[in-house]
């Protein structure tokens, strides 16, 4: 027990010395517990995070491919070769609005078919 005193001692004198000069009398040379958790964390925080990410990137995946399916084939066929994921989204996109005006269309020949009979 008595080695061990000399040796906080002399660690003491060697952070003063590092220190002389400065007005900072409090600031000490380890790193709070508190950081250190965070960095050990850090480690047990990575696999999970990354089965977590490659979960989300397979879902994405998944639904991509699930929309691909559900194209027309004559939008498929507008691009050679591989559909990229951009395309299939932006080609999804291009045949909903294409949907939603057809149905607007219907949707206003039904209320003109109702006002005629009405009349």
């Amino acid at each position: 027990m008595d080695e061990g005193i000399p040796h906080l001692q002399e660690r003491q004198l060697l952070e003063h010395r590092d220190f002389i000069g400065l007005d900072y009398p409090s600031l000490y040379m380890c790193k709070p517990k508190r950081s250190m958790k965070r960095d050990d964390s850090k480690d047990t925080y990575k696999l999970p995070h990354r089965l977590i990410e490659k979960k989300r990137r397979d879902r994405i995946n998944e639904c991509i491919a699930q929309l691909k399916d559900l194209l027309p084939e004559h939008l498929k066929l507008t691009t050679l070769g591989h559909l990229e994921k951009a395309v299939v989204l932006e080609l999804t996109l291009k045949h909903l609005k294409a949907l939603t005006a057809l149905t607007e269309q219907q949707h206003q020949k039904i209320i003109a078919l109702q006002n005629g009979l009405n009349t």
